[in-house]
């Protein structure tokens, strides 16, 4: 009896802590999930960057505060808190937390005076992260770094500017993470793809680890025109670059994307990325010296692909039928059955009699006789109204923008008309551009 009535209780405590609310799940262990940072910051410069010691300047402080930003995860479970310790763990304060597990603190500090961060992060089931290993001793220095930052950053943008290769590469460290030969041969071509390189910056952070690396944040303006098209781009983005200090002043050790030098070989000169410029538009060069511009995110991509937004042509034979006919989803490339009625249809396009019909809000323009391979951009304005039908014209190309504001070609390849009678056939081919850009 006393066993079964302690297995009642058992049950009756549970009930009562998830009548009492969700969260108290935790007090059962439901998971063995670790807590883990997935990333933490120090004024924008990533905790894992710096060493234990770093130095701040008064004059590069925002709104004179140090800032703590991060996002923690803890599995399956949900982040309970988040606290900070200034002052090596004598005294702990809250930070802001979102349901997201992401959080946030800021402080006024002395001058040179050293605190010792510690950041604890814990979920519901009371488990925490490695507090040890968020630790960091800081100093805020009245010492005039911003000097020394503007002073290589308007060298090295004079030196590229005036494309001088060898000026340019006498300020970059013999320590630069990435190879240096990559550099001097990236920046070399760059001077091959850009004329009236124009660039403009604002310091926006300075932070100095006691290794004598020299982070910096700032917010660039640029702009130039392409050799090869002979059009001017602009972008302007935030990004980041780290400095070393020698007997001969500071010199580039590392640059992340986006870059505002070597662009022409991103792949192996970037080293990491700067989320701030997400929702940004950023200018590239591919593997071909063509220069474009292209959303941050799929910036980032072209980067890990090794520079290159190149997409190759298919084919198509497309069917019409009576009463029923095929069309084309650009998105998963594949045919979809369609029946002769007015739009919205599952496709993009379909085959009609007349010609081709495009969907609701997808628009096309006929580019005359063009072969689809030689379609390197589409226009940006002059297309017809959305679910208009195209005359199928042998030989000709036809741009096509999506409900979705990404574009494709298509190109007919030879048509049997209708007065043949059905089946109908028409041979297509096709390319769709997905990085949402007007550029193939």
């Amino acid at each position: 009896m006393k066993l079964c009535g302690r297995i009642l209780l058992l049950f009756f405590l549970l009930f009562s802590f998830a009548s009492d609310g969700h969260a108290k799940w935790w007090i059962f262990g439901a998971s063995e999930d670790s807590v883990e940072l997935q990333y933490i910051y120090l004024n924008k410069v990533s905790f894992s960057e710096t060493g234990t010691k770093v130095m701040l300047f008064r004059e590069m402080l925002p709104n004179g505060m140090v800032m703590i930003q991060g996002k923690a995860t803890a599995g399956m479970n949900k982040i309970g808190s988040a606290r900070v310790s200034t002052d090596g763990k004598q005294s702990w304060l809250d930070m802001k937390l979102s349901d997201n597990g992401a959080f946030e603190y800021g402080f006024k500090p002395e001058l040179n005076r050293a605190y010792r961060i510690y950041v604890e992060i814990t979920d519901t089931r009371g488990k925490t992260n490695n507090v040890e290993g968020t630790l960091k001793e800081v100093v805020v220095s009245t010492q005039n770094v911003h000097g020394i930052v503007k002073s290589i950053l308007d060298s090295l943008i004079d030196a590229y500017q005036r494309e001088k290769p060898r000026e340019f590469m006498a300020l970059v460290s013999d320590d630069f993470t990435g190879d240096k030969t990559f550099l001097d041969r990236a920046v070399r071509k760059d001077f091959s793809a850009f004329d009236n390189i124009m660039l403009r910056y604002v310091l926006t952070n300075v932070t100095v680890d006691t290794s004598g690396k020299i982070f910096v944040t700032f917010n660039y303006n640029r702009q130039v025109t392409s050799v090869k098209s002979g059009r001017t781009l602009q972008d302007n983005a935030v990004t980041q670059m780290t400095f070393t200090m020698g007997d001969r002043g500071a010199k580039i050790y590392s640059m992340k994307w986006p870059l505002i030098f070597g662009l022409s070989d991103s792949t192996n000169v970037a080293q990491g990325t700067v989320s701030e410029s997400s929702g940004t538009e950023v200018i590239v060069v591919d593997n071909k010296g063509d220069t474009k511009k292209l959303p941050y995110q799929e910036s980032v991509k072209f980067v890990e692909e090794g520079g290159t937004t190149t997409t190759q042509a298919k084919s198509m034979t497309l069917h019409m039928t009576a009463g029923a006919t095929e069309g084309l989803k650009f998105s998963t490339d594949t045919r979809t059955n369609e029946i002769l009625t007015p739009p919205p249809m599952n496709g993009d396009i379909m085959l009609f009699c007349p010609g081709l019909r495009m969907n609701v809000g997808i628009f096309a323009q006929d580019l005359g006789v063009k072969s689809v391979d030689s379609i390197t951009e589409v226009p940006s304005s002059g297309y017809g109204i959305g679910g208009a039908i195209a005359p199928i014209v042998i030989g000709h190309s036809y741009a096509i923008k999506l409900a979705d504001g990404k574009y494709a070609v298509v190109e007919i390849i030879n048509d049997a008309p209708c007065p043949a009678g059905p089946p109908r056939t028409t041979t297509i081919r096709y390319k769709y551009q997905p990085n949402g850009s007007r550029t193939f």
